[in-house]
C-alpha cells in the first residue's frame, strides 16, 4: 500500500476508538471525547467500567469493538497503552494514536516500553501515531484529538499549510498565536516520539495531497535523513518545505536528548544539507509560522527587488535599511523606479510627498492615494514586491482601506505584503487583510522577512529549472 492509502484512517476515519474515553472533566479522555463526538460519526468511546460517557454507550473491551475500526486514539497510561495497542493491532484496526506519555522521553522502563511498540508494529503492520503525540487536526473535517487549546476555532477555516510537529507545544502554541491573524492551517500532525510514523512519512503524503500547498516542520531529530532529503526535495518541486530545526547548538543537542530520547545531528551539516536540497530554514517559531503563511498565500516574485510605500517617512527608512542590510539568507534590493513611474506617482500624491522608493505619501495621505500609488509601483516592470505599510490612524484614511488595498493586489500577479500597526486593533486589521487574501504583519522587520522568503523559494524554483535543463 501507498502511503496514501495507509494514512487515509488516519485523516478521514469511518470510524474512531477512544481508549480512556472518561466522565472525569479532568481527564484528557474525556476533552479528546467532547471534540470527537462533535465530528465523528461511528464513535466508540472504551472503558472497563464506564456504560455511558458524555450520552454516549462505552465499550468495555477492545475485543468487543466492532471490526474495521479506522482509526483508534490511546490517552491512558504508559504501560497500560502498550497493551490496548496490542489488543488494538489483533483487533486488525488501522491506525493508532497514541496521545500518552511516559516513554523514551522519560527514559529507564519508559524506553523499553516504546520498544514493545516498535515489535507490536512489526508484527503486525498497524500504523502508529507516537506514543507521545498530539495526534491530529483537520480544520476541513474538524477532526481533532488535541486536547489543548490550539486556535482550532480561529484555524477552522482551513487553507494550504501541513504543520508537522516534533513538539506538541511548540506547534500548539506557536499557530495559536499565528491564528490571531490568519493562518491557512490544512493539517496538524503531533508526532511525538516516531515508533513508527516519521516527518518523512507525512512529508511523502502531503507532498500528494492537492489541498496542501506548503509543509511547515519543527523537528529535534530526523529519522533517516537522506530518504527524508530526497523526498523533500522532491516535494520542494512543487511545494514549499520550510522547516524549524531545534538543537542547533552543543546545549540544545543536549536538550533534545532529554526531551525525546534521541541524537540531533551537527547544525552545519544540517544547513548545508538543507540548502541543497531546497528547503528552507526558520529559526523560532513565530518565524516558521509567518515563512509558511506567505509562501502558502502569495505568488512567488520574478526578482529581489522591492518597492516600499509608506505613509509614515520613518517606517520606511526602517524598512529600507532591512531590505538592504547583508543577510546570508537571501539579497533583497530595493526597486528603481522608472520615470514614467516616479511621474505617474507625482501626479498623484500630493506636492510634498517623495516619490522616490521609499515612497513617503505623507500622513496627508487618503485611501486613494494609498490605492493609486499601489497601483502605479505594481505596473512598473523593475518591482518584484511590493512592501505597503499601512497606518489607520492618520485623519483621511478609513476602515475601507483594507479592502481597497486588497482588491488592488489581486488585479497584479506580483506579491504584495502588508505591515500594520494600530494599537490593540492591530490583530484586527491584520486579520481583515488575511481574509481578503492578503498577507501582513505588526513588525516592519517580518514584513521584510517574509519578502525575503519568497524570493529564497524564487531561487530554489529557478536552480530546479537549471537542474531540468543539465
Amino acid at each position: 500500500m501507498s502511503i496514501t492509502q495507509d494514512l487515509k484512517p488516519l485523516f478521514y476515519p469511518d470510524s474512531v476508538a477512544l481508549i480512556g474515553a472518561s466522565a472525569n472533566p479532568a481527564k484528557v479522555g474525556n476533552r479528546i471525547l467532547k471534540v470527537l463526538k462533535k465530528t465523528v460519526t461511528n464513535l466508540y468511546p472504551v472503558h472497563p467500567l464506564e456504560k455511558e460517557v458524555l450520552g454516549i454507550s462505552v465499550v468495555n473491551r477492545i475485543e468487543d469493538l466492532p471490526d474495521n475500526i479506522s482509526l483508534a486514539v490511546v490517552t491512558i497510561s504508559a504501560r497500560r497503552a502498550v497493551e490496548a495497542v496490542r489488543s488494538c493491532a489483533v483487533k486488525g484496526i488501522k491506525v493508532v494514536v497514541i496521545v500518552s506519555g511516559g516513554f523514551s522521553e522519560v527514559g529507564g522502563e519508559g524506553s523499553l516500553l516504546e520498544k514493545e511498540l516498535i515489535e507490536i508494529h512489526k508484527k503486525y503492520g498497524t500504523r502508529m501515531l507516537g506514543p507521545n503525540s498530539l495526534g491530529i487536526f483537520l480544520p476541513e473535517t474538524g477532526l481533532d484529538t488535541i486536547f489543548v487549546e490550539h486556535g482550532d476555532k480561529a484555524l477552522s477555516g482551513g487553507g494550504g499549510i501541513a504543520f508537522i510537529t516534533q513538539s506538541g507545544s511548540v506547534g500548539t502554541e506557536a499557530l495559536g498565536l499565528a491564528s490571531n491573524t490568519g493562518y491557512g492551517m490544512r493539517a496538524f500532525v503531533g508526532l511525538g516520539n516516531k515508533v513508527d510514523l516519521t516527518e518523512t512519512h507525512f512529508l511523502e503524503y502531503f507532498a500528494r495531497d492537492s489541498k496542501t500547498n506548503c509543509l511547515a516542520f519543527y523537528s529535534e531529530s530526523i529519522e533517516d535523513g537522506k530518504l527524508f532529503l530526497e523526498k523533500a526535495k522532491e516535494a520542494s518541486r512543487k511545494k514549499a518545505v520550510v522547516i524549524l530545526k531545534a538543537g542547533r547548538t552543543e546545549a540544545g543537542q543536549s536538550a533534545v536528548s532529554s526531551h525525546t530520547g534521541k541524537l540531533a545531528g551537527s547544525d552545519n551539516v544540517v544547513n548545508g544539507a538543507f540548502r541543497q536540497y531546497g528547503i528552507q530554514r526558520a529559526y523560532d517559531e513565530e518565524e516558521i509560522c509567518d515563512a509558511s503563511k506567505a509562501l502558502s498565500m502569495l505568488n512567488i516574485p520574478g526578482g529581489n527587488r522591492v518597492a516600499v510605500i509608506s505613509a509614515a517617512g520613518g517606517y520606511g527608512v526602517m524598512c529600507t535599511d532591512y531590505i538592504e542590510q547583508k543577510e546570508t539568507r537571501i539579497k533583497l534590493h530595493l526597486a528603481k523606479f522608472t520615470q514614467n513611474t516616479t511621474n505617474k506617482l507625482n501626479e498623484i500624491n500630493l506636492p510634498f510627498a517623495s516619490t522616490k522608493n521609499p515612497v513617503d505619501i505623507t500622513a496627508s495621505a487618503d485611501d486613494e492615494i494609498y490605492v493609486n500609488s499601489l497601483d502605479t509601483v505594481l505596473r512598473d516592470p523593475g518591482v518584484d514586491i511590493v512592501i505597503c505599510l499601512t497606518f489607520f490612524t492618520i485623519p483621511a484614511v478609513t476602515k475601507k482601506l483594507v479592502g481597497k488595498i486588497s482588491a488592488k493586489a489581486k488585479e497584479f500577479d506580483k506579491p504584495v505584503i502588508t505591515f500594520a500597526q494600530y494599537g490593540p486593533y492591530t490583530a484586527k486589521y491584520l486579520k481583515e487583510f488575511y481574509d481578503l487574501g492578503v498577507v501582513g504583519f505588526s513588525s516592519v522587520y517580518r514584513t521584510v522577512r517574509a519578502a525575503r522568503f519568497l524570493v529564497e523559494r524564487a531561487e530554489i524554483v529557478k536552480s530546479f529549472g537549471e537542474d531540468n535543463e543539465h
